[in-house]
């Protein structure tokens, strides 16, 4: 049964309250330099008001940070929080609630408030829930820039507590680390804000693989830090709906921190300020300085001695530098044998020794993990070296992963320990290897930790065992407690695909992993490595290009040949892969000062190296939904070109600018419209007033890059076969000096026209000038259906040349079908649609697909008339709508048969 409500200590009786939060996107107004310190607290006095209907908890501002105050709603239970007088973040309203659990299978929250005292800095809330015969406590103790949130269920039996937010009450939301999403994340996917797609991710605990912490923060300048060793489930926006869903699998008291801070930046540094910053980088200055060579993307699990020997000969003989050759899977006679293959390696030390003469470092790739089949497995399950069984602590638990099954080494286990670290030792002796990448997790959530230790005590007895070997740039995965942050590891993304999705989520996944704690980041393998057709000369370069902008080089696919795991066979790329891809390493080289003075700066002060670029300008509206630019320390803006084409638009924040690549001088705030971005360039601007300016100017300055740039829009053009439509071409001067002969063209499909409304060439063009052309393009009346490019080319100094390209896709419009073709329909509202001998077909309305998708029902059989007499072919076409009934959809017929 539900409790009356008991006489509070400190005030009457409650009425109801429903209260009603005001959604808004606040962005800060303060800013201090990335080198300020965390703060502590500086002792201010919480007050706590109330009336008939709600609580109010005021911490006053000081010099240092902004005050708050949360509203809590008594008539059912709500939290919200404003700081001056503006809501920054509230908990979910109607049937989600704020504070909810689950109970035999069914989702129950927090509802009316019952009693509530305030005494020695902490406020108790005693409420009624959903459920009857169960009640929530919760305390809520401020601090000057946070309050602690613990709360319990009381009867009912909970298996679940979790907190749920209204996502818009706090603008947007960042952190998180990498992202499990219904698009393919954190593969392909990483959404950046976190609300702008959808996070579903279920098991996100601290055994995890992927790089997670349970921190998260918004651009309203709150933040959310869950105090938990359990699994949680979180979803971001899940289905579009708007919430945000902090669950623990736990019946435990649930313990989170919200942070509330005048700028993103802030709230960051006050989570550093309770999990650690890094004591060291594990990674040497000539580490960060060039990349890694891993062989995983370039050949997966089809390499032996012959393969990598050539690999590295081709990368030596095309200047293609880098610090070490690392050997990954499938070196191994069994997985956790730590013995060679003979037949793939048969000369392991003579392999060793070539690679070392040629100035490479050589790596092994190593797991805790050891395959039931291996001659390991059983003199480890006899020792008892391994984790046991959570369910049957009398067995060794056993793990499904990519290679097999699987036990786990113990490393509570001293003896366990200490044979793997001997077994690995020797190896390294033996065979002249100099460092290792530690692949899978040290932990398994099937598996039982060892008495007298938790599941997160693994991630600091997998850091502890790590810490003893040189890592070579690959880092360890580890994370989520306070060793994790303290150990300075580099931190290496989860295996991406090859295209320009990845690509593009390997830029936001590393903003999301250094805005968690853990700075020295990296790409996934440039390229990718997970196991998709091998990347496309463009997606490499650029992917180059993007890598040389970060921390650190993670290299694989080699720019000169790669197998395409897909089909297995042989890739060639071009010299000009080869030429750009050693361009983007030497740049990173130059760089490499530059990066080195922002590690050393990450020891003293735990700020990311690359960071959002609201991080730096929190006054900056446009930069919290920025996906493809970033800061490199406080002087380098980064905005690669992380799609196709040869253009791109760049958002500049206030300051002064100078661009690497045309020495031009920028004031911002400002938007860049069609940037120059070719093949060959990857934009980058210093702020000339940051720290560290001159020599990140002394390392990207470029002298050989095209002074002009054209952009076609809009940048997806759509239309029918024979439809005229408009294009507009901006031919741009991005240099200091005038540039002449000035002329655009557009180069066409066979059988298209173009007629120009405007100039289409110019005397000259000033420095920032611009020629633009208005065209309308009419494609050939009998043009295929699908995509066909257009491209836009500016030549200018009698020489220099400039081009932008986009795809027009021609569609079918509706209409007449001409002689000698004839129609007969079933349906009132069919609509036709010819090109040449191309037909479209349109019917609308019922879902005629059949019971829950089973079976085709028929539509309608049609005799349709010969247009000239015997022998000439008819048509017969019928379209069902399976998905969405009320809607058009459209039937594309590319072939036909005849039937006499």
């Amino acid at each position: 049964m539900r409790t009356h409500p008991r006489r509070p200590r400190e005030t009457g009786r409650f009425g109801m309250l429903l209260a009603a939060a005001l959604a808004m996107t606040l962005i800060p107004s303060v800013t201090e330099p990335l080198t300020t310190p965390a703060r502590a607290d500086t002792g201010v006095q919480p007050k706590v008001a109330h009336d008939a209907d709600a609580l109010t908890v005021s911490v006053p501002a000081t010099g240092k940070t902004p005050g708050y105050t949360v509203d809590i709603a008594t008539g059912e239970l709500a939290l919200t929080t404003e700081r001056a007088g503006e809501t920054v973040l509230s908990t979910a309203g109607g049937d989600t609630g704020g504070l909810r659990f689950r109970s035999g299978g069914q989702w129950q929250h927090a509802t009316e408030v019952t009693d509530w005292a305030w005494k020695d800095g902490v406020l108790t809330l005693t409420a009624d829930t959903t459920l009857d015969g169960a009640s929530v406590t919760a305390r809520l103790t401020p601090a000057s820039d946070r309050y602690q949130l613990d709360w319990d269920v009381e009867g009912g039996s909970p298996d679940r507590l979790g907190l749920a937010y209204d996502l818009s009450s706090a603008g947007h939301w960042y952190g998180h680390g990498e992202a499990e999403t219904p698009r393919g994340g954190p593969g392909v996917d990483q959404p950046w804000p976190l609300d702008a797609g959808e996070v579903e991710h279920g098991t996100f605990g601290p055994a995890s693989y992927n790089m997670i912490d349970p921190f998260w923060y918004t651009s309203t300048a709150t933040g959310l830090r869950v105090d938990t060793g359990d699994v949680m489930d979180v979803a971001i926006n899940g289905g579009k709906d708007g919430l945000g869903r902090f669950t623990v699998e736990s019946s435990h008291t649930y313990k989170a921190t919200v942070f509330v801070e005048s700028t993103p930046l802030e709230v960051y540094r006050d989570y550093i300020g309770l999990v650690g910053k890094p004591a060291k980088s594990d990674a040497t200055y000539e580490q960060y300085a060039k990349p890694l060579w891993n062989s995983w993307a370039q050949f997966y699990t089809k390499v032996d001695q012959e393969k990598l020997l050539d690999y590295a000969t081709d990368l030596h003989d095309n200047g293609l530098d880098g610090h070490t050759i690392q050997l990954d899977d499938k070196w191994e006679s069994n997985y956790g044998n730590l013995t060679w293959d003979p037949k793939t390696f048969p000369d392991p030390k003579g392999m060793s020794k070539k690679i070392h003469d040629m100035g490479f470092d050589f790596g092994l790739w190593v797991t805790l993990w050891i395959n039931l089949d291996s001659a390991n497995y059983q003199h480890a399950v006899d020792n008892g070296y391994l984790l046991m069984d959570a369910k049957d602590t009398g067995k060794p638990c056993q793990v499904t992963w990519w290679n097999g099954q699987a036990g786990i080494i113990d490393l509570a286990n001293p003896d366990a320990r200490a044979w793997y670290v001997g077994n690995v030792k020797k190896l390294m002796s033996d065979y002249d290897i100099d460092g290792l990448k530690f692949d899978t997790r040290f932990f398994d959530e099937k598996c039982a930790p060892r008495e007298g230790h938790q599941a997160t005590d693994y991630q600091k007895l997998g850091t502890q065992l790590a810490d003893e070997f040189d890592l070579q740039g690959a880092g360890i995965r580890v994370h989520w407690n306070e060793t994790a942050h303290k150990a300075g590891f580099v931190t290496r993304q989860v295996d991406k695909g090859t295209g320009w999705e990845s690509l593009r989520a390997s830029a936001t996944q590393n903003l999301a992993i250094s805005t968690i704690g853990y700075p020295f980041v990296e790409s996934d393998m440039i390229g990718g490595s997970g196991g998709q057709p091998a990347p496309s000369k463009n997606v490499l370069v650029r992917w180059a290009q993007s890598a040389s902008l970060m921390p650190l080089m993670y290299s694989s696919t080699s720019p000169v040949d790669t197998y395409d795991t897909t089909t297995g066979q042989k890739v060639d790329y071009d010299q000009e892969t080869v030429d750009l891809y050693r361009q983007a390493i030497e740049t990173h080289k130059k760089l490499a000062p530059y990066i080195w003075d922002q590690v050393q700066s990450t020891l003293k002060t735990g700020d990311p190296i690359m960071r959002p670029l609201f991080f730096d300008f929190p006054k900056d509206k446009e930069s919290y939904t920025v996906t493809d630019e970033w800061m490199l320390g406080p002087a380098v803006l980064a905005a690669p070109k992380l799609s196709a084409g040869a253009t791109r638009t760049v958002h500049l924040p206030s300051g002064i600018w100078y661009d690497v690549n045309q020495g031009t001088v920028i004031h911002g705030p400002k938007t860049l419209k069609g940037y120059a971005a070719p093949l060959g360039v990857t934009p980058a601007f210093v702020n000339l007033e940051a720290k560290g300016a001159a020599k990140a100017i002394k390392a990207l300055k470029r002298d050989d890059v095209s002074a002009a740039s054209v952009l076609i829009s809009p940048d997806a053009p759509a239309t029918g076969s024979g439809t005229p439509f408009e294009v507009t071409t901006e031919a741009t001067n991005w240099s200091t000096r005038a540039i002449r002969n000035v002329s655009a063209a557009l180069d066409l499909p066979d059988g298209w026209t173009a007629t120009a409304a405007g100039p289409t060439t110019a005397q000259s063009l000033k420095a920032g000038g611009t020629l633009t052309t208005t065209r309308a393009v009419t494609p050939a009346a009998d043009a295929k259906w699908g995509g066909h490019d257009l491209t836009a080319s500016v030549t200018y100094d009698r020489a220099q040349e400039a081009s932008d390209t986009v795809r027009v896709e021609t569609e079918p419009t509706p209409g007449s079908v001409t002689a000698a073709y004839r129609t007969t329909a079933t349906t009132d509202d069919a609509r036709y649609a010819q090109a040449g001998d191309q037909f479209a077909i349109r019917a609308g309305g019922q879902d005629l697909s059949g019971q829950d998708g089973e079976t085709w029902s028929r539509v309608g059989t049609a005799d349709v008339p010969s247009a000239a007499g015997t022998g000439d072919a008819g048509m017969v076409a019928s379209a069902a709508n399976i998905g969405y009934p009320g809607k058009n959809i459209e039937a594309v017929f590319s072939g036909f048969s005849v039937t006499s």
